[in-house]
């Protein structure tokens, strides 16, 4: 839900955008060019949320790379970005939304980088430096480098004076509003949705699936998904809305921050509260505001992404459970040595099980397993045995049944630590490792991380 102080700037914004009703209405249903002069003649350009000037082929020339083909896609990633006088994210933001995507989705999206300084020397350099590391799929359109003509900028000098912000603040967020304005026009027709990005984020391995499943979850229609709680960063429109958000955005470019101005349009778009997918999926990592001089130490609460932290051997091997679970949290991700976690979804109950069966027999020297969350930390094992398996037997339908057991301990605060294991299993050959529940749970699980270590004594 908005908070109060939000309401009070919706409804400030409501009672100004009143006063244009009127002509809104006629914009509904007519063009600019279309509304009897006489009225034009009483209409300035920014009332009818007219669009700056443009040539017929401006998308074409905002291109600054030939691309093969641009058909339309499921989702479009739009990002902004201007020189930062300190640290620049961008690369690494790039790298973890290309990284984080799993091959078989990279036809499904675009991502629009668009150059948006005024300084046309860093401006090429960006851009080159952007083509060489992926020129590939710049080549192939799922890239695109986008700049603005000059023109399509109204004056930033004498701007109202809003929120109590300094000059230099009003000038950059009215700038960055006919930003976000251009880069919408820009991406309006080259896919179903649109996501805004920021310049200055990391993301999760397999976030488009997870986007694509909130949407499918949807039962009412929606003007704005949020995958992120965090200003303007992870908000995601259908692509039809992109141009009457820009003229929104326009209209209010030197009044209203974008953070705002995207609230208050997805009200009179009547959605009015705020769908955001928990755990969310972007995390701000920026710590310099690209307005120079600015400190942004924000992250977003609902974020989870969870890193691997103890990196063992963890052998080949196949996990395997009970538990009910989803393509995106799957067992194998809590064992496998990239970033990734195992989210069942459901509590488990008594008796349920994971095992962790090894490609070869091995030989033991230390397991840990954690589970819960910082965001979620009564997600975790709650009552559970962890048996070493030295020989097992699988049914058709993929049962495990375990023999020869050696029992290694109880999980303590969510945590199994067996370590000594030469000892303790007298150099038998490990074929499983068998988590079992022994009591019933009220809430969900994550397995954070599996953690074998191998014995290094032969």
């Amino acid at each position: 839900m908005i908070r109060p102080v939000g309401l009070v700037r919706v409804l400030v914004a409501i009672s100004a955008i009143s006063a244009i009703l009127p002509i809104l209405l006629i914009l509904r249903t007519q063009s600019f060019l279309t509304i009897p002069q006489n009225i034009r003649d009483e209409i300035t350009a920014r009332q009818v949320l007219s669009l700056p000037p443009l040539s017929p082929d401006w998308k074409r020339t905002a291109l600054m790379f030939k691309i093969e083909n641009s058909n339309p896609r499921f989702l479009t990633i739009g990002i902004p970005t201007v020189r930062r006088q300190q640290s620049n994210y961008f690369l690494e933001t790039l790298d973890s939304l290309l990284n984080c995507t799993y091959q078989e989705n990279i036809p499904n999206i675009y991502i629009v980088i668009f150059l948006a300084d005024f300084n046309a020397t860093w401006k090429y350099e960006m851009a080159n430096i952007i083509e060489q590391k992926y020129s590939k799929i710049v080549r192939d359109g799922t890239l695109q480098i986008i700049e603005a003509p000059t023109e399509f900028y109204p004056s930033l000098d004498h701007l109202n004076h809003t929120y109590n912000d300094p000059i230099a603040k009003r000038k950059w967020r009215s700038k960055q509003n006919v930003d976000y304005a251009f880069l919408w026009l820009y991406s309006k027709e080259l896919s179903k949705y649109y996501m805004q990005m920021e310049d200055d984020i990391f993301t999760v391995p397999g976030y488009l699936n997870i986007i694509k499943e909130f949407i499918e979850e949807q039962k009412t229609d929606w003007t704005c998904l949020e995958f992120s709680e965090l200003g303007f960063i992870g908000k995601l429109y259908h692509s039809k809305y992109l141009e009457k958000l820009a003229k929104t955005v326009l209209l209010f470019y030197e009044e209203q921050p974008v953070d705002y101005t995207f609230l208050y349009f997805n009200i009179l778009n009547l959605q009015g509260s705020r769908i955001i997918r928990r755990p969310t999926l972007f995390q701000h990592v920026g710590f310099h505001s690209s307005l120079p001089g600015k400190i942004q130490p924000l992250k977003d609460k609902y974020f989870d992404n969870i890193k691997k932290t103890l990196h063992g051997d963890n052998p080949p091997a196949k996990v395997h459970t009970t538990l009910l679970t989803s393509p995106d949290f799957l067992p194998d991700l809590a064992y496998s040595k990239d970033d990734g976690y195992f989210w069942a979804q459901a509590a488990p109950v008594v008796d349920d099980t994971i095992h962790v069966l090894f490609d070869e027999p091995q030989s033991l020297e230390k397991v840990v397993i954690l589970s819960g969350s910082q965001q979620h930390p009564t997600d975790k094992i709650e009552n559970g045995r962890l048996d070493a398996c030295l020989s097992v037997k699988i049914s058709g339908d993929n049962r495990i049944e375990c023999f020869n057991n050696i029992f290694l301990g109880y999980s303590e605060n969510g945590t199994f630590l067996a370590d000594n294991l030469e000892k303790k299993l007298n150099k038998f050959m490990v074929t499983c490792l068998k988590v079992t529940f022994t009591k019933s749970q009220q809430w969900w699980l994550i397995i954070k991380e599996i953690a074998v270590f191998v014995s290094k004594v032969h």
